[in-house]
């Protein structure tokens, strides 16, 4: 992969050397009403969603959206500071910073604001008309959010990529990620907006690793922790990666005829880490100091224990009798859950089919999601938007492959060092297989705990994402090398049938507007 800019032929070009300014102007204005009809369709598909979907008073007691709602609420006070009783303490609760155990702060921080100034907790078996009014007005922020998002990651591809392979991410990050998740009272939204973010910023440290960027990853990092816990094995992955491509670059540069290397610096990396944890650790640091004091430690986080059960009914009833820091830190070794304490109590047998079985689980939300056996005389209402969402992936993926074996034998060799993918691609790819393979570990042990596409799915936008990146930097490379031009009008008729395929599917809801609640 590069971040150079990627230069296309004169069908679906960005702007180029040659290029008429009036060219240009049409290009950004096509790329401009196609965003707006994504901006139509998102908000016509979210309302919806939002009617027919997640609506009920079950609904909305389930998945932790009431627990969202009600930690909103004990929020709301931390937004009014009394500095009548000191300065810093005022100041230091109205960032975000409470948490259950379960939900992390940044979300219930943004809805209190949301809240009725009047309204109080309810029981945690009802939903007011406070309650609904508060989910209602949630659902709808996500919604913007996510437009938002999309609409400013679809101007940032078009700056580098070609027409079709930017508004394919469009289409299939918000139609296929950001926008089914965006229409519940959870994290989510917020959680896959900067976990795409920090996994930018880690292919931008693999390419060129200036200290500023490694900042950035903990800073992004850092809030999408904040939004939700689960970004720690990208960080994990990262850090691994990074390391090993240092350990790697210093083992070249100290080999006979070592290899040069202009874009990644060694000597940058160690530091490097130390600003991402340390910018990590002070964005997450209202969390960790309000952790430390209501549980005893400021990672604390009931999921992390919950991985160590065999159902959620276990999971809850543990919770109920370990709620307070003193029943916490009374936990033996012997008592507290963990993997040594599980393994005792489950043969390797068992232990291998619960990873195996949950990895398959999760593999098929992610890429394989419910599929609609639709009828023409008798219509049935949609199980998703982008029910063939693996598919759409796997298409950008072979276009990858088949141009990167296209290159090889159909493209001039290199001539020079700026016609060659340089060995930061190899480690960006190992990054991108990486955490692939460690969230699917992950969440795939995770699965009689939490089942549901939304743990996998924050995935999807990065490797769609990360799948066009790659095939416009081969094809950038190839332009370079003098590829021919039937291969370059290939790569790019296979972009535009993707995008006729996507819309086809958009035009099967329009058609029939319903989807399964």
């Amino acid at each position: 992969m590069s971040s150079d800019a990627t230069e296309t032929d004169p069908i679906d070009a960005p702007a180029a050397a040659g290029q008429t300014r009036w060219r240009t102007i049409g290009r950004w204005a096509f790329i401009f009403v196609a965003l707006a009809g994504y901006a139509a369709l998102h908000l016509h598909f979210g309302s919806l969603l939002m009617q027919q979907t997640n609506f009920t008073d079950k609904n909305i007691l389930g998945g932790d959206q009431k627990n969202n709602i009600k930690l909103a609420l004990q929020t709301r006070e931390d937004l009014n500071p009394d500095f009548s009783k000191g300065v810093s303490g005022p100041i230091k609760n109205w960032f975000p910073h409470r948490t259950d155990g379960v939900v992390n702060p940044l979300w219930p921080w943004i809805a209190a604001w949301m809240a009725d100034p009047d309204q109080t907790i309810s029981a945690n078996d009802a939903v007011t008309p406070q309650d609904r009014a508060l989910f209602e007005r949630g659902r709808r922020f996500n919604v913007g959010l996510t437009l938002g998002f999309i609409v400013v990651l679809g101007i940032a591809c078009a700056r580098i990529f070609s027409v079709a392979a930017s508004l394919n991410v469009v289409l299939l990050a918000g139609l296929g990620a950001f926008l089914p998740r965006a229409v519940f009272f959870q994290p989510e939204p917020l959680y896959f907006t900067f976990f795409l973010l920090t996994w930018v910023a880690c292919i931008f440290a693999l390419q060129r690793n200036s200290l500023w960027v490694y900042a950035l990853i903990g800073i992004l990092s850092g809030i999408a922790y904040m939004a939700k816990g689960s970004v720690q094995p990208l960080v994990g992955v990262f850090i691994i990666v990074s390391t090993l491509r240092w350990l790697w670059g210093w083992i070249v540069a100290h080999w006979p005829r070592g290899i040069p290397n202009l874009l990644w610096v060694r000597r940058n990396h160690l530091f490097g880490l130390f600003l991402l944890v340390g910018c990590h650790l002070m964005t997450i640091g209202p969390r960790l100091n309000y952790s430390q004091e209501r549980f005893g430690d400021g990672f604390h986080s009931y999921p992390g224990y919950w991985m160590w059960f065999d159902d959620f009914e276990s999971c809850y009833a543990w919770m109920g009798t370990h709620n307070t820091r003193a029943q916490l830190e009374a936990m033996s070794p012997l008592d507290k859950p963990s993997l040594r304490n599980y393994a005792a109590s489950h043969t390797g047998t068992q232990m291998w089919e619960r990873l195996r079985d949950g990895m398959l689980v999760k593999s098929a939300d992610l890429f394989w999601p419910a599929v609609t056996k639709q009828s023409k005389s008798n219509p049935k209402p949609w199980k998703g938007i982008l029910e063939w969402r693996g598919l759409y992936l796997g298409i950008l993926a072979a276009m990858g492959l088949i141009l990167a074996i296209a290159m090889r034998f159909a493209v001039p060799r290199p001539e020079r060092a700026w016609h060659k993918l340089h060995p930061e691609s190899a480690a960006i790819c190992l990054f991108v297989f990486g955490s692939l393979a460690a969230y699917t570990l992950a969440y795939g042990w995770y699965t009689p705990i939490g089942r549901g596409d939304r743990f996998m799915l924050s995935l999807y936008g990065p490797l769609v994402l990360s799948a066009v990146w790659g095939a416009e930097s081969l094809l950038h490379r190839a332009r370079r090398r003098a590829a021919p031009q039937w291969m370059i009008r290939s790569y790019h008729a296979a972009q535009w049938l993707l995008l006729a395929l996507i819309l086809s599917r958009v035009a099967e809801i329009l058609a029939h507007p319903v989807f399964k609640n």
